[in-house]
């Protein structure tokens, strides 16, 4: 049962390493992108441009499903009121075309690392409609606009799919990187260095800035590390588990050899007591 619940992190952390890894964030990616449906072409000169964040029209669709889908995001920097709406056709061009009800609840914050959100609010869609999933959100770039927060734009094109007929094994699952900090050096060192990581557990719009800008680890390398600590976890588990298994397993013949040598023991004794008879 580890293995397999290895094998299956493992997978999830190459298949994001593979698309929007650590460092990815503007070379491939904005702040915050599709992981799954797959996003549009993305380019720094575009991301900022309603509807879609692209140059690129659709191409590629994925097979979604009518209920119980959900979509995740990869997430290397922290970004604000994420609105993810949905437009049906074939090439949504403007952004009046996406219904102004959202296909998630209004998020309102993100931090670095992976999420997933369930799609609500599809009714009268059928089976073989071709849409476009749209993620508005605002955040900060590193270069531009003077530092201050920008909105954003990205766009996943899809077809309906029945439920039924849906077989992909969607890579959903949220974790942050400030679920998995590294241990702090609070116990080894003086106060002054370990006041000093204080205020990095709280964050607003104003203090993304500083933080990129420090000596910290990139946003973007915090997301690796926190889907890594995962595995880590799980690894050390599993070797703890194994030395159990080896330790019981001495004991269990341990325990074997001393019953075997006192049941020789009976059987002499017995032996010599019928002979005096």
């Amino acid at each position: 049962m580890f293995s397999i619940l290895l094998s299956v992190f493992a997978a999830s952390f190459l298949c994001v390493e593979a698309q929007h890894g650590s460092g990815t964030e503007g070379t491939v990616m904005g702040p915050v992108a599709f992981l799954w449906p797959p996003d549009r072409n993305w380019t720094a000169q575009a991301d900022n441009i309603a509807p879609c964040g692209s140059p690129d029209g659709p191409s590629n669709r994925t097979e979604f499903p009518l209920t119980q889908g959900s979509v995740a995001l990869t997430i290397a920097d922290e970004a604000w009121n994420v609105a993810i709406r949905l437009a049906t056709g074939n090439d949504p061009r403007t952004q009046d075309e996406f219904v102004d009800d959202q296909v998630v609840s209004n998020v309102s914050e993100v931090d670095p690392g992976h999420q997933c959100y369930k799609l609500q609010n599809l009714e009268g869609i059928t089976a073989g409609t071709n849409a476009t999933i749209q993620m508005k959100y605002w955040g900060e770039f590193e270069g531009e606009n003077d530092g201050k927060n920008q909105s954003f734009f990205a766009c996943a094109d899809i077809t309906f799919v029945s439920a039924s007929n849906f077989k992909t094994a969607v890579p959903c699952f949220n974790v942050t990187s400030d679920d998995f900090e590294a241990p702090s050096p609070s116990n080894t060192s003086s106060p002054s260095s370990s006041s000093s990581t204080s205020p990095s557990s709280t964050s607003s719009p104003s203090s993304s800035g500083s933080q990129s800008s420090g000596g910290s680890l990139p946003a973007g390398a915090k997301a690796g590390i926190a889907v890594g600590s995962i595995i880590g976890g799980l690894a050390l588990i599993g070797l703890v588990a194994l030395l159990m298994l080896r330790r019981g397993k001495a004991q269990g013949l341990k325990g074997k050899e001393g019953y075997e040598l006192r049941a020789k023991s009976l059987g002499e004794s017995g032996t010599g007591y019928e002979g005096k008879r």
